[in-house]
Protein backbone atom coordinates (compact mmCIF):
# COMPACT_ATOMS: atom_id res chain seq x y z
CA UNK A 1 0.00 0.00 0.00
CA UNK A 2 2.77 2.44 0.97
CA UNK A 3 4.74 1.63 -2.20
CA UNK A 4 1.65 2.26 -4.30
CA UNK A 5 1.01 5.60 -2.58
CA UNK A 6 4.65 6.58 -3.13
CA UNK A 7 4.44 5.71 -6.84
CA UNK A 8 1.32 7.84 -7.21
CA UNK A 9 3.02 10.74 -5.43
CA UNK A 10 6.08 10.47 -7.70
CA UNK A 11 3.92 10.30 -10.85
CA UNK A 12 1.93 13.34 -9.73
CA UNK A 13 5.09 15.34 -9.00
CA UNK A 14 6.71 14.45 -12.33
CA UNK A 15 3.50 15.27 -14.21
CA UNK A 16 3.27 18.72 -12.63
CA UNK A 17 6.97 19.39 -13.25
CA UNK A 18 6.53 18.44 -16.92
CA UNK A 19 3.53 20.76 -17.28
CA UNK A 20 5.41 23.60 -15.56
CA UNK A 21 8.48 23.18 -17.79
CA UNK A 22 6.35 23.07 -20.94
CA UNK A 23 4.66 26.34 -19.95
CA UNK A 24 8.07 28.04 -20.03
CA UNK A 25 8.71 27.07 -23.65
CA UNK A 26 7.39 28.60 -26.84
CA UNK A 27 4.40 26.95 -28.49
CA UNK A 28 6.60 26.21 -31.48
CA UNK A 29 9.00 24.22 -29.29
CA UNK A 30 6.09 22.44 -27.59
CA UNK A 31 4.75 21.38 -31.00
CA UNK A 32 8.16 20.17 -32.16
CA UNK A 33 8.43 18.05 -29.02
CA UNK A 34 4.82 16.96 -29.51
CA UNK A 35 5.53 15.55 -32.98
CA UNK A 36 8.15 13.19 -31.60
CA UNK A 37 6.12 12.47 -28.48
CA UNK A 38 3.20 11.39 -30.66
CA UNK A 39 5.36 9.09 -32.77
CA UNK A 40 6.84 7.51 -29.63
CA UNK A 41 3.48 7.22 -27.88
CA UNK A 42 1.85 5.33 -30.72
CA UNK A 43 4.91 3.15 -31.11
CA UNK A 44 4.52 2.07 -27.48
CA UNK A 45 0.71 2.04 -27.36
CA UNK A 46 -0.17 -0.48 -30.03
CA UNK A 47 -3.86 -0.58 -29.07
CA UNK A 48 -4.33 3.15 -29.65
CA UNK A 49 -2.32 2.88 -32.87
CA UNK A 50 -4.58 0.11 -34.15
CA UNK A 51 -7.66 2.22 -33.43
CA UNK A 52 -6.14 5.24 -35.18
CA UNK A 53 -5.07 3.19 -38.20
CA UNK A 54 -8.43 1.45 -38.54
CA UNK A 55 -10.38 4.70 -38.24
CA UNK A 56 -8.29 6.49 -40.86
CA UNK A 57 -8.49 3.52 -43.23
CA UNK A 58 -12.29 3.36 -42.92
CA UNK A 59 -13.34 7.00 -42.74
CA UNK A 60 -13.31 7.46 -46.52
CA UNK A 61 -11.52 10.82 -46.38
CA UNK A 62 -8.13 9.70 -47.68
CA UNK A 63 -7.08 8.02 -50.91
CA UNK A 64 -5.53 4.60 -50.36
CA UNK A 65 -2.09 5.78 -51.49
CA UNK A 66 -2.21 8.66 -48.98
CA UNK A 67 -3.27 6.64 -45.93
CA UNK A 68 0.27 5.83 -44.60
CA UNK A 69 1.21 9.53 -44.68
CA UNK A 70 -2.11 10.49 -43.09
CA UNK A 71 -1.49 8.02 -40.25
CA UNK A 72 2.00 9.41 -39.68
CA UNK A 73 0.81 13.03 -39.66
CA UNK A 74 -2.11 12.23 -37.38
CA UNK A 75 0.16 10.61 -34.78
CA UNK A 76 2.23 13.80 -34.80
CA UNK A 77 -0.82 16.05 -34.50
CA UNK A 78 -2.15 14.02 -31.57
CA UNK A 79 1.24 14.25 -29.88
CA UNK A 80 1.09 18.02 -30.25
CA UNK A 81 -2.43 18.06 -28.81
CA UNK A 82 -1.37 16.23 -25.64
CA UNK A 83 1.60 18.49 -24.88
CA UNK A 84 -0.21 21.68 -25.87
CA UNK A 85 -3.01 20.83 -23.43
CA UNK A 86 -0.48 20.70 -20.58
CA UNK A 87 1.06 23.91 -21.93
CA UNK A 88 -2.28 25.73 -21.96
CA UNK A 89 -3.40 24.38 -18.58
CA UNK A 90 -0.20 25.62 -16.97
CA UNK A 91 -0.20 29.02 -18.68
CA UNK A 92 -1.98 32.19 -17.60
CA UNK A 93 -5.23 33.25 -19.19
CA UNK A 94 -3.51 36.14 -20.99
CA UNK A 95 -0.81 33.92 -22.44
CA UNK A 96 -3.36 31.35 -23.61
CA UNK A 97 -5.52 33.99 -25.33
CA UNK A 98 -2.46 35.50 -27.02
CA UNK A 99 -2.11 32.22 -28.93
CA UNK A 100 -5.37 32.95 -30.83
CA UNK A 101 -4.51 34.60 -34.15
CA UNK A 102 -7.69 34.82 -36.24
CA UNK A 103 -11.42 34.27 -35.75
CA UNK A 104 -13.43 32.75 -38.59
CA UNK A 105 -17.23 32.93 -38.58
CA UNK A 106 -17.49 35.62 -35.92
CA UNK A 107 -20.71 36.79 -37.58
CA UNK A 108 -22.29 33.50 -36.44
CA UNK A 109 -21.20 34.14 -32.87
CA UNK A 110 -22.49 37.72 -33.00
CA UNK A 111 -25.85 36.49 -34.32
CA UNK A 112 -26.16 33.89 -31.55
CA UNK A 113 -25.28 36.42 -28.85
CA UNK A 114 -27.78 38.92 -30.26
CA UNK A 115 -30.53 36.27 -30.12
CA UNK A 116 -29.99 36.16 -26.34
CA UNK A 117 -31.28 32.60 -25.86
CA UNK A 118 -28.00 31.06 -24.76
CA UNK A 119 -25.49 29.14 -26.87
CA UNK A 120 -24.73 25.42 -27.09
CA UNK A 121 -21.13 25.14 -28.27
CA UNK A 122 -20.38 21.77 -29.84
CA UNK A 123 -16.64 21.18 -29.75
CA UNK A 124 -15.60 17.88 -31.36
CA UNK A 125 -12.25 16.16 -30.79
CA UNK A 126 -10.73 18.32 -33.50
CA UNK A 127 -7.65 20.52 -33.31
CA UNK A 128 -7.11 22.30 -30.01
CA UNK A 129 -10.45 22.32 -28.22
CA UNK A 130 -8.79 23.55 -25.00
CA UNK A 131 -8.28 27.03 -26.45
CA UNK A 132 -11.88 27.59 -27.57
CA UNK A 133 -13.55 27.76 -24.15
CA UNK A 134 -10.73 29.88 -22.71
CA UNK A 135 -11.10 32.34 -25.59
CA UNK A 136 -14.86 32.67 -25.19
CA UNK A 137 -14.70 32.59 -21.39
CA UNK A 138 -12.38 35.57 -21.30
CA UNK A 139 -15.41 37.86 -21.69
CA UNK A 140 -18.49 35.65 -21.35
CA UNK A 141 -19.65 33.04 -18.82
CA UNK A 142 -19.54 29.52 -20.20
CA UNK A 143 -20.09 26.16 -18.52
CA UNK A 144 -18.16 23.25 -19.97
CA UNK A 145 -19.18 19.64 -19.44
CA UNK A 146 -16.17 17.38 -18.89
CA UNK A 147 -15.35 13.81 -18.00
CA UNK A 148 -12.91 13.26 -15.15
CA UNK A 149 -9.54 11.74 -15.99
CA UNK A 150 -8.79 8.27 -14.66
CA UNK A 151 -5.98 9.58 -12.48
CA UNK A 152 -7.03 12.17 -9.90
CA UNK A 153 -3.83 14.17 -10.18
CA UNK A 154 -4.40 14.57 -13.93
CA UNK A 155 -7.97 15.73 -13.24
CA UNK A 156 -6.73 18.24 -10.66
CA UNK A 157 -4.43 19.97 -13.14
CA UNK A 158 -7.01 19.74 -15.93
CA UNK A 159 -9.75 21.36 -13.81
CA UNK A 160 -7.47 24.11 -12.54
CA UNK A 161 -6.07 24.73 -16.02
CA UNK A 162 -9.46 24.97 -17.71
CA UNK A 163 -11.07 27.27 -15.13
CA UNK A 164 -9.72 30.50 -16.53
CA UNK A 165 -11.71 33.73 -16.72
CA UNK A 166 -15.45 33.06 -16.70
CA UNK A 167 -15.17 29.35 -17.51
CA UNK A 168 -17.11 27.02 -15.20
CA UNK A 169 -16.97 23.24 -15.30
CA UNK A 170 -19.73 20.67 -15.00
CA UNK A 171 -18.91 16.99 -14.50
CA UNK A 172 -20.59 14.47 -16.79
CA UNK A 173 -23.21 13.32 -14.29
CA UNK A 174 -26.66 14.35 -13.04
CA UNK A 175 -25.23 17.21 -10.99
CA UNK A 176 -23.31 18.50 -14.01
CA UNK A 177 -26.43 18.25 -16.17
CA UNK A 178 -28.29 20.48 -13.74
CA UNK A 179 -25.46 23.02 -13.95
CA UNK A 180 -25.57 23.27 -17.74
CA UNK A 181 -29.38 23.49 -17.76
CA UNK A 182 -29.20 26.30 -15.23
CA UNK A 183 -26.62 28.10 -17.38
CA UNK A 184 -28.88 27.84 -20.44
CA UNK A 185 -31.86 29.10 -18.40
CA UNK A 186 -29.72 32.17 -17.64
CA UNK A 187 -29.16 32.54 -21.41
CA UNK A 188 -25.47 31.74 -20.97
CA UNK A 189 -23.26 29.47 -23.05
CA UNK A 190 -22.39 25.84 -22.47
CA UNK A 191 -19.83 23.57 -24.13
CA UNK A 192 -20.10 19.87 -24.98
CA UNK A 193 -17.85 17.36 -26.73
CA UNK A 194 -20.56 15.94 -29.02
CA UNK A 195 -18.49 13.01 -30.28
CA UNK A 196 -17.72 11.73 -26.78
CA UNK A 197 -18.88 8.13 -26.45
CA UNK A 198 -21.90 8.19 -24.18
CA UNK A 199 -22.29 5.97 -21.13
CA UNK A 200 -24.54 2.96 -21.52
CA UNK A 201 -28.19 4.01 -21.65
CA UNK A 202 -27.36 7.61 -22.58
CA UNK A 203 -26.94 7.18 -26.32
CA UNK A 204 -28.05 5.36 -29.42
CA UNK A 205 -26.42 3.93 -32.51
CA UNK A 206 -26.09 6.29 -35.47
CA UNK A 207 -24.00 6.27 -38.63
CA UNK A 208 -20.68 8.12 -38.39
CA UNK A 209 -18.39 8.03 -41.43
CA UNK A 210 -20.16 4.91 -42.68
CA UNK A 211 -20.03 2.92 -39.43
CA UNK A 212 -22.42 2.67 -36.48
CA UNK A 213 -21.25 4.67 -33.46
CA UNK A 214 -22.87 4.93 -30.04
CA UNK A 215 -23.87 8.60 -30.06
CA UNK A 216 -24.94 10.75 -27.11
CA UNK A 217 -28.56 11.90 -27.03
CA UNK A 218 -27.82 14.73 -24.58
CA UNK A 219 -27.24 17.28 -27.34
CA UNK A 220 -30.57 16.53 -28.99
CA UNK A 221 -32.42 16.70 -25.65
CA UNK A 222 -30.90 20.08 -24.80
CA UNK A 223 -31.89 21.45 -28.19
CA UNK A 224 -35.48 20.32 -27.69
CA UNK A 225 -35.67 21.73 -24.16
CA UNK A 226 -34.18 25.16 -24.94
CA UNK A 227 -34.16 27.82 -27.64
CA UNK A 228 -30.39 28.17 -27.50
CA UNK A 229 -28.36 28.80 -30.65
CA UNK A 230 -26.10 25.93 -31.73
CA UNK A 231 -22.53 26.68 -32.77
CA UNK A 232 -19.88 24.18 -33.74
CA UNK A 233 -16.36 25.37 -32.97
CA UNK A 234 -12.77 24.20 -33.14
CA UNK A 235 -9.28 25.61 -32.70
CA UNK A 236 -7.18 25.03 -35.81
CA UNK A 237 -3.57 24.28 -34.97
CA UNK A 238 -1.40 26.49 -37.18
CA UNK A 239 1.90 25.35 -38.66
CA UNK A 240 5.25 26.06 -37.01
CA UNK A 241 3.66 26.75 -33.63
CA UNK A 242 2.25 30.10 -34.77
CA UNK A 243 -0.85 29.65 -32.61
CA UNK A 244 -4.49 28.83 -33.32
CA UNK A 245 -7.32 30.06 -35.50
CA UNK A 246 -10.81 29.61 -34.08
CA UNK A 247 -13.63 28.58 -36.42
CA UNK A 248 -17.32 29.09 -35.59
CA UNK A 249 -20.20 27.61 -37.57
CA UNK A 250 -23.87 28.23 -36.80
CA UNK A 251 -25.88 24.99 -37.06
CA UNK A 252 -29.51 24.84 -38.15
CA UNK A 253 -31.63 23.40 -35.33
CA UNK A 254 -33.60 21.28 -37.82
CA UNK A 255 -30.41 19.42 -38.74
CA UNK A 256 -29.91 18.41 -35.11
CA UNK A 257 -33.24 16.72 -34.40
CA UNK A 258 -31.64 13.24 -34.42
CA UNK A 259 -28.30 11.67 -33.49
CA UNK A 260 -27.78 10.90 -37.18
CA UNK A 261 -28.20 14.59 -37.93
CA UNK A 262 -25.66 15.43 -35.23
CA UNK A 263 -23.13 13.00 -36.70
CA UNK A 264 -23.65 14.35 -40.22
CA UNK A 265 -22.89 17.87 -39.00
CA UNK A 266 -19.81 16.56 -37.21
CA UNK A 267 -18.63 14.86 -40.40
CA UNK A 268 -18.93 18.10 -42.37
CA UNK A 269 -16.92 19.94 -39.73
CA UNK A 270 -14.21 17.27 -39.45
CA UNK A 271 -13.73 17.31 -43.23
CA UNK A 272 -12.36 20.84 -42.84
CA UNK A 273 -9.22 19.48 -41.20
CA UNK A 274 -9.27 15.66 -40.90
CA UNK A 275 -5.58 15.32 -40.00
CA UNK A 276 -6.22 17.18 -36.74
CA UNK A 277 -9.09 14.91 -35.67
CA UNK A 278 -8.58 12.46 -32.78
CA UNK A 279 -8.73 9.28 -34.89
CA UNK A 280 -7.19 7.37 -31.97
CA UNK A 281 -10.39 7.99 -30.00
CA UNK A 282 -12.37 4.74 -30.02
CA UNK A 283 -15.60 6.22 -31.35
CA UNK A 284 -16.85 2.83 -32.57
CA UNK A 285 -16.21 0.75 -29.46
CA UNK A 286 -18.91 -1.62 -28.27
CA UNK A 287 -20.90 -0.47 -25.24
CA UNK A 288 -21.24 -3.21 -22.65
Amino acid sequence: YLINKLNILIQKKLFHILAFLLSKLSLRTVHILGKYFGMLYFLLSQRDYRVLKENIENCGLFKKANIPQAIKENTQELGKSILEALYIWSSSQGKAISLVKEIHGKKFLDKAEKAGKGIIFLTPHLGCFEITSIFYGANNPITIMYRKARKKWVSDLMIKGRKKGLVNLASADSMGLRKILTALQRSEAIGILPDQVADKGQGEMADFFGRPAYTMVLTNKLIKRTEASIIMVYGERLKDGRGFDIHFKLINRKNMSTTLGLNKELELFIRKNPLQYYWSYDRFKKIK
